[in-house]
């Protein structure tokens, strides 16, 4: 990394502070910065920089409020009603609001100001790891801010975006006629590897999904800090990094290219030796002209990015060119019991990579910040440090917890062996707020505790909901997202791919865990980054999660009917494998994908249906439950209203199922209503006619099971 490029990054991001500031009234005040930081001469490459990012000229805006970017995608004409407030970053301000700001300018600015102060001091001694926390402190303080040329770009994104092109306008040995290359990165075989199986996998299967989704987080970190690394390019250089991808620009220039190349191998090399070709990145290098981010171009070049990582996708792991495909692996200690692609240790029943994924399934209940150094680097083991067995990419990681912990290793800053230092601590609840000094990644998941901090396993999860002893497994995403990138951002630029990204990632990584925190502590989230997330927890109270998911996403993405997400669930025993219910959710998903080319559904019990029902079909099931313990409903009735279901959903095709509603009303009256107090009769009659044949069957048709096989469930014992 050099401090060059370094230091132009800074002075960028001081740069626009300083305007920012001065640009209020009274002015505010600027934060006090290390001296070990200097102020290099941007101006050659400042107005270029922000024509690339901006797509354009760059025009002053007058707004001192951040508009959701999420409220024009796809969308022509909008009022762009919802705005940001001044607060620092937590799940719960992430989202928009119609009404007024609450919070004065000068009070946010303040904590902003206080918390540069509250990055630990022996970390100034290494520029890369200073500003990697700076970087997180100005995501929590400005990603709420406008930007000085668009209110609905954050300050954040905007000035972010513009020091990565500096730093690579600045490289006198890029390309003239195509100054940057764009690398991507895309991990493949995410979900073979989280969810592959061993003859013990479903012991512990909570602790070590948890940890190799952990680790899978960990890989896509690792890569990109390694390419940077090799490009010697500072932390804001990569512009996105959520789910298994990520985005950094670099100059064009011939080290540049090889390095990647270079990069490419060794992370094919790893995979292969590690995992045995479980899981791969494939990386994409795209060449641009200055011009290729023009507003009437960007359409084309996100068109080729897109084009360009698919086709690192197929070519896998590169096994024909420079990757030794051919392992002479032997297995004399047998298999992992973990993971049956891998060799068990000399001694032990699993692999080093399940040993480390399960000490990464414990240490995540008891650290909360993570190391990454130089292998050789000689870390104090004074206090209780976990490093993980096996390096990762040549990176040793160390798992530590406390302050009082950190302030130990100010001599491998100093010597600049340490890379990164990273916060991946989960909020208590939706308010908390998220900066506390130290640079954070969204790489951490929600999963339940008992008092002991131990964690809960599958088959008590299974125990917390009424009735049937069951789990239900959840997989959603985001529907037509490449679209939304490629065609639904109105005058598009990079700045704002770059913060829709961003944006997205948040809902899932920062929001959801915290909510299941607050409201649903049984619940059980495998991964959530990017726009897709997997989560396993009781059966019914996962049907609530799912519902409260689908009603703060739409207000998240500012109500429009254009951005949404489809699911689907399958219930499930504890002892099924873990693979079996990755495949099985994968299909119920795949089955909401097809309800129609808006998608936007979920599927459950093998049914899809669209959103919008949702709520009303769980209503419903109240509602059965309601009525049987009045009027003492038995059964059998209520198992009959499944074939009355069924019938008025195929009534078009036998005159024999168009008589539903007449078997239906009379096996009400016979078996239900003759039963009751003469007084009772003819409530009793009106409402579960109304209820339960017209606005359960008459309405939902099939899709009536759903709440039927609710009620049921719940009462079993």
């Amino acid at each position: 990394m050099s401090d060059h490029t370094n230091s132009l990054a800074f002075s960028v991001l001081h740069h626009y502070l300083k305007l920012f500031a001065e640009k209020q009234e009274p002015h505010l005040p600027l934060p006090s910065f290390p001296s070990q930081f200097k102020q290099v001469d941007i101006s050659p490459f400042l107005s270029q920089a922000e024509c690339i990012v901006l797509g354009k000229q760059p025009e002053l805006k007058e707004s001192n409020k951040l508009f959701s970017l999420f409220e024009t995608i796809h969308q022509k004409n909008t009022e762009t009603p919802f705005s940001y407030d001044f607060q620092p970053l937590s799940p719960n301000t992430i989202f928009p609001k119609k009404e007024e700001n609450n919070t004065t300018l000068s009070v946010h600015w303040d904590k902003f100001i206080n918390a540069i102060n509250e990055i630990p001091k022996s970390h100034c001694d290494n520029p890369s790891l200073w500003l990697d926390h700076f970087d997180t402190a100005m995501q929590c303080f400005t990603c709420n801010l406008p930007s000085p040329y668009s209110d609905d770009i954050s300050f954040y994104d905007f000035t972010k975006s513009v020091a990565a092109f500096v730093v690579a306008l600045a490289d006198q040995e890029s390309n003239n006629a195509e100054p940057f290359l764009l690398i991507q990165g895309d991990f493949f075989g995410i979900q073979d590897f989280i969810f592959s199986g061993g003859s013990a996998s479903n012991k512990g299967a909570a602790k070590i999904l948890r940890g190799r989704s952990f680790q899978v987080s960990l890989f896509t970190e690792l890569a990109a800090l390694k390419i940077l690394n090799v490009c010697k390019l500072p932390t804001t250089s990569q512009m996105m990094n959520a789910a298994g991808k990520f985005l950094i620009v670099a100059p064009n220039t011939e080290e540049v290219k090889n390095a990647i190349k270079q990069v490419q191998s060794e992370l094919n090399q790893w995979f292969i030796k590690e995992t045995y070709g479980l899981i791969g990145l494939g990386i994409a290098v795209q060449s641009a002209k200055c011009s290729d981010f023009e507003q009437n171009n960007y359409k084309e070049l996100v068109k080729k990015l897109f084009q360009n990582l698919e086709e690192q996708k197929l070519k896998r792991l590169d096994l024909t060119d420079t990757t030794q495909s051919v392992q002479e692996v032997e297995y004399p200690n047998g298999v992992c019991e973990m993971n049956s692609f891998f060799p068990a240790q000399i001694g032990k029943e699993r692999s080093v990579i399940s040993e480390d994924q399960i000490k990464i399934g414990e240490m995540l209940s008891k650290k909360q910040r993570i190391i990454i150094a130089d292998i050789n680097a000689d870390i104090n083991h004074k206090y209780e440090t976990q490093i993980l067995k096996l390096p990762i990419f040549g990176f040793k990681v160390i798992f530590t917890n406390s302050r009082e912990d950190t302030k130990e290793f100010g001599y491998p800053v100093k010597l600049l062996q340490i890379h990164r230092f990273w916060d991946f601590s989960l909020p208590k609840d939706t308010n908390a707020k998220i900066w506390n000094g130290y640079a954070r990644r969204y790489i951490n998941a929600y999963v339940p505790f008992d008092e002991e901090g131990k964690i809960i396993t599958f088959e008590d999860i299974e125990t917390q909901d009424k009735g049937q002893k069951a789990l239900m497994t959840l997989k959603g995403d985001v529907d037509n997202l490449g679209t939304i990138f490629q065609e639904g951002i109105r005058s598009a630029n990079i700045a704002k791919m770059a913060a829709l990204s961003r944006q997205m990632n948040l809902f899932f990584s920062l929001w959801l865990p915290a909510y299941c925190a607050e409201q649903s502590q049984s619940m059980y989230t495998v991964f959530a980054g990017g726009d897709d997330f997997f989560l396993i927890g009781p059966w019914y109270s996962t049907q609530k999660v799912a519902h409260a998911m689908q009603q703060a996403f739409a207000h998240y993405v500012a109500e429009n009917p254009k951005i949404h997400f489809s699911v689907g669930m399958v219930m499930s025993k504890s002892n099924i494998p873990v693979p079996r219910l990755g495949d099985l959710a994968k299909e119920a998903l795949e089955k909401s994908k097809k309800i129609d080319t808006n998608k936007n559904a979920i599927t459950i019990f093998n049914r899809s249906v669209k959103w919008e029902k949702w709520q009303f079909l769980l209503n419903l099931g109240d509602e059965i439950e309601r009525l049987a313990k009045d009027y003492e409903i038995s059964t059998a009735y209520i198992y009959s209203l499944i074939h009355f279901a069924l019938q008025a959903e195929n009534k078009e095709n036998k005159i024999e199922n168009s008589m539903w509603r007449s078997r239906f009303y009379y096996k009400t009256a016979r078996y239900v209503v003759d039963k009751l107090k003469k007084e009772e009769k003819s409530t009793a009659l009106n409402q579960i006619i109304t209820s339960l044949g017209d606005k359960g069957i008459e309405t939902y048709k099939g899709d009536f099971i759903i709440p039927i096989f609710n009620y049921f469930y719940q009462q079993r014992n």
